[in-house]
């Protein structure tokens, strides 16, 4: 098989991997593709660029190999006009299957887990639901369509139970791990949360402020929201899972990129 007819059969399976709709007969497709390939050797033929080159549509320090995500278009500006800080209210799982959830309910958004290793399986010129019911001054009705979702693997709000913090799962969380709020802070709502590690609030940075430097006439620093900023009273992230608030956050990210 020559470089080309492997580069057309992997550009298929691409495509396959992003558009099939039954999960058995999509397995089978993939299966048959990678019998008749060397994985080792395959060329990555998902665009890498957008048109005319400007700019990357994927994070070169993020992990790509996992199941597309469920695209419902290309944003109107071609990329992000910002982010919605999310947590996952969940169990501490990695990326894969984090990511795998992402896809089998239909959402897209960047993960971050508790090491500070990001995911990413879907090109930046590619909006999906991560947001809901939302919205935000100077955007247009729900705010998916504009802004990127990056979901940070964390609990979430605690409940405090004599000396023991629990998840709404009931898992009991170390208290090294929790920060209490104890007066509503701009977004942040008062009470007991899993704070993001130390490497997530660092890979969360890295991630915003490249977002940024990559397309920076359409992705806005004043546009990294909080999911509690663009749903107020129906969601409560990043509330004080991060260390700061949402409008401290945008400056110091603000000054970082000078």
């Amino acid at each position: 098989m020559t470089k080309d007819e492997k580069q057309k059969l992997y550009t298929v399976r691409w495509y396959v991997r992003e558009r099939w709709t039954d999960a058995n007969s999509q397995r089978d497709v993939l299966e048959l593709l990678t019998e008749l390939l060397d994985p080792e050797s395959a060329p990555d033929v998902r665009p890498s660029v957008s048109t005319g080159g400007q700019h990357l549509l994927w994070c070169p320090f993020a992990e790509t190999d996992f199941p597309p995500a469920v695209s419902r278009g290309s944003y109107a500006t071609g990329y992000p006009k910002g982010a919605v800080v999310h947590f996952t209210a969940g169990r501490r799982n990695g990326l894969n299957p984090a990511l795998k959830y992402q896809t089998e309910q239909g959402y897209l958004y960047f993960v971050i887990d508790k090491d500070g290793n990001i995911g990413q399986n879907f090109p930046l010129d590619s909006w999906g639901y991560h947001a809901g019911k939302s919205s935000y001054p100077g955007l247009n009705g729900t705010v998916s369509d504009e802004l990127v979702g990056i979901e940070i693997e964390c609990a979430g709000a605690l409940t405090k139970e004599g000396s023991t913090y629990k998840t709404w799962f009931k898992t009991v969380v170390a208290e090294e791990e929790v920060r209490q709020i104890k007066t509503k802070t701009d977004n942040q709502q008062a009470g007991y949360y899993e704070k993001y590690t130390k490497k997530q609030e660092e890979a969360l940075t890295q991630l915003l402020l490249w977002l940024h430097k990559n397309n920076p006439d359409v992705f806005s620093l004043d546009l990294v929201v909080g999911h509690d900023e663009v749903s107020p009273g129906r969601k409560n992230d990043p509330g004080g899972s991060l260390s700061i608030s949402m409008p401290k956050f945008r400056e110091f990210l603000k000054q970082q990129a000078g």
